[in-house]
């Protein structure tokens, strides 16, 4: 385990009190890896279903060389048997679901070839040999992407005894599971994850869109890792695809680590230090230290399915972000639509006296719940699956000192800045 940094409290150092900024060095990974608590989330496990059959191995491998060091909340589980067949039945019908959007590329892209030589006057046979090639091309993309789909998910199915997920899976998993909380401890940590999403407490706050006591997912896992981490007295390596600010600190837009929070919460319940990496860099990270080989290409098609989870701009598409703007103006909330383009063209901040002016406000107004029709409608976004959970945060309110104080201002996501540029310009052509 790390060592202890809470002695002396008029004898501190650079990391005593902020842990959570040291930068994890090989020697801390291998520690971790060799000695502490590797805990995977639902959404690694669910994402078995999307990867090849050659980065599944892998990555199973990869958990399989941990060894006893692995253990698996028993709500990640609760999570994976929850989600296993719509996460399923969205892989099997990717391929469909790509080809069938290729096609409409492709049409699209004719009537551009049409449009474009109908205004240079361009021969009908230059024409026609143009339309071939592309033609050809679009086919041939498409005749490639039914037949990767076929290959790789001709054998998944729902059936348990069948799917060889499940078989690769059992065994790697077998007595590595955590038990239930009690039904006491297990209202309890309910009551206290929708307290956190409530007073935007990580984990979970970023889950306040889910029905139910959904939103409280995140903390049950964070609780019994706290359990099991503390019983232990040991480091945390948690495995993760979730993305959003309520476990990493951000900076820049970029995910640097665990949430000091959550850091500091771990140490006071008896446990080490935290770590967070996302598939792909604990597949990077675990195979040198744990001495298993990495196929060509396992890396690459991991990283490829977080792409697609976070997408290029945060999770959003320039049709999403149109609905959310469009829906806001139809709820006379337009203001919160200039405020969101002046920030981009501020590389992403717009200042307080700015908003004030940009909204006619009055001096004095309180810009408390400024946001909160931009988070309402990107719920229901959520809901009606425009966007993924893992969506990013559009708009967010910034504090110079205390986030119970005034906001000095708001920012837009920096993944989304150059989408709301572009949005702006396509609107001013």
């Amino acid at each position: 385990m790390a060592e202890d940094t809470t002695a002396g409290a008029d004898n501190r150092g650079l990391f005593d009190d902020f842990g959570a900024f040291r930068t994890p060095t090989t020697d801390d990974f291998t520690s971790v890896l060799t000695h502490g608590l590797v805990a995977p989330d639902a959404n690694v496990l669910l994402n078995l279903y999307r990867y090849t059959e050659q980065a599944r191995g892998d990555l199973l491998r990869a958990l399989g060389a941990v060894e006893d060091r692995l253990w698996v909340p028993h709500q990640v589980l609760v999570e994976f048997w929850r989600n296993r067949e719509s996460t399923l039945s969205d892989a099997r019908s990717s391929g469909a679901q790509a080809a069938e959007d290729m096609a409409g590329h492709a049409d699209q892209a004719e009537r551009t070839l049409r449009t474009w030589a109908n205004r240079v006057a361009l021969p009908e046979e230059e024409t026609d040999r143009l339309r071939s090639l592309l033609n050809e091309v679009f086919d041939d993309v498409q005749e490639a992407i039914v037949k990767v789909g076929e290959g790789e998910w001709q054998n998944i199915t729902h059936d348990t005894s069948t799917d060889p997920v499940i078989a690769e899976l059992e065994p790697a998993l077998d007595g590595r599971v955590g038990a239930a909380l009690s039904p006491e401890d297990h209202d309890k940590a309910i009551a206290e994850g929708m307290r956190r999403v409530e007073k935007r407490l990580p984990p979970g706050y970023m889950d306040k869109t889910k029905e139910g006591v959904g939103a409280a997912a995140d903390y049950l896992v964070w609780e019994q890792i706290l359990r099991e981490a503390g019983h232990r007295q040991c480091d945390v390596l948690f495995v993760t695809a979730d993305v959003k600010e309520d476990w990493w600190r951000k900076e820049q837009g970029f995910n640097r680590g665990p949430r000091p929070e959550l850091t500091k919460e771990l140490r006071t319940r008896g446990g080490g230090r935290l770590f967070m990496l996302t598939p792909k860099r604990f597949l990077e990270v675990a195979a040198p230290i744990l001495e298993f080989g990495l196929r060509e290409g396992s890396v690459e098609d991991i990283e490829r399915v977080e792409r697609i989870e976070i997408g290029a701009y945060g999770g959003w598409t320039t049709d999403a972000l149109q609905e959310l703007f469009d829906r806001l103006t139809y709820e006379n909330y337009e203001d919160r639509v200039a405020v969101i383009k002046y920030a981009a063209e501020m590389d992403g901040v717009a200042d307080a006296k700015s908003v004030y002016d940009i909204c006619h406000y009055p001096e004095g107004r309180s810009l408390r719940g400024f946001t909160k029709p931009v988070t309402r409608i990107t719920g229901l976004l959520r809901n009606l699956g425009k966007i993924p959970e893992s969506a990013v945060q559009v708009l967010k309110a910034e504090y110079d000192a205390d986030p119970g104080g005034r906001a000095s201002g708001f920012s837009v996501h920096p993944l989304l800045v150059p989408l709301v540029n572009e949005l702006g310009d396509e609107d001013e052509s």
